[in-house]
């Protein structure tokens, strides 16, 4: 096979550093640029070997892998073990899915490895790859955040109690009057009231957005029950809003902070609290 040393070095390099900088992005490590440049000349120029032992497999892989777990431990002092084998992990991870990309694209394409053409294009698939990579750990971390924030809730009006899951927003400011307001969708807010819409009056209260204030119907709940951790935590003055469109994705409310359990003193496994 024809060896272009400027195309592996230049291809190496940048593949190198994108899969440092997707490493250490994911763990939450800063590294500064240079340093993550340095660390991927060091495995280009390692990178330039590889070609040299075609015919001892077994001393390739292990100058590979040996690569791997030094350039990690050159880009960043860790405080521990565990640490760097963490990173060490996911660096390995990210470059055995973007090699298995590669050798996709280049099967799909019916791409020779042997061309300069083929070699140049090896970081187009290996950037798409992290990029999606990335954007499907964000989502799922951010789901995760959303799991945590997420209570199974009892809400009384009428005389009915209907189960919904509420999402706790620490963005959600708005009062009426003395009481914190929860914001429902269309669906929910029906299934709350609908029994009593014939004889309850709506009131309106004044919502203020990034973008425009509205004025949202609104009803002051009998409680809420709030769920969590094995606790049920009762609250009175809630007021339930409803708002255009969908509050969120696996919740039906957007819970206000102040009913965060954090926010007061745990020590029955039921208690009541007026909120004022």
């Amino acid at each position: 096979m024809t060896v272009y040393v400027e195309y592996v070095l230049i291809d190496n390099l940048v593949i190198d550093y994108l899969l440092l900088k997707a490493t250490f992005s994911l763990t939450a490590i800063k590294v500064g640029k240079g340093r993550l440049l340095f660390c991927a000349f060091f495995g280009a120029m390692v990178a330039l070997l590889y070609p040299l032992l075609e015919s001892h497999a077994l001393l390739s892989v292990l100058l590979k892998v040996l690569s791997g777990f030094f350039i990690v431990l050159l880009a960043h002092p860790f405080n521990s073990v565990r640490s760097y084998f963490i990173n060490v992990a996911v660096f390995f991870a990210y470059t055995f899915i973007t090699g298995g990309a590669i050798t996709g694209v280049y099967s799909l394409l019916n791409i020779d490895y042997s061309t300069e053409t083929s070699i140049a294009f090896m970081i187009i698939p290996v950037y798409l790859v992290i990029k999606g990579l990335r954007s499907v750990a964000t989502y799922l971390y951010r789901r995760k955040d959303v799991a945590c924030l997420t209570v199974e809730c009892g809400v009384f009006f009428g005389g009915n109690e209907i189960k919904l899951n509420g999402f706790y927003d620490t963005g959600n400011g708005v009062y009426d009057g003395d009481s914190p307001v929860i914001f429902c969708e269309k669906h929910t807010f029906m299934q709350v009231v609908k029994e009593r819409l014939a004889v309850i009056k709506l009131k309106k209260i004044n919502v203020d957005t990034v973008n425009q204030t509205s004025e949202n119907f609104c009803v002051k709940l009998e409680k809420i029950e709030i769920y969590n951790n094995g606790q049920k935590n009762i609250y009175n003055n809630v007021t339930l809003c409803l708002v255009k469109g969908c509050v969120g994705d696996g919740y039906d409310l957007i819970l206000h902070p102040a009913l965060m359990e954090s926010n007061y003193e745990n020590k029955f496994d039921k208690k009541a609290k007026k909120i004022s």
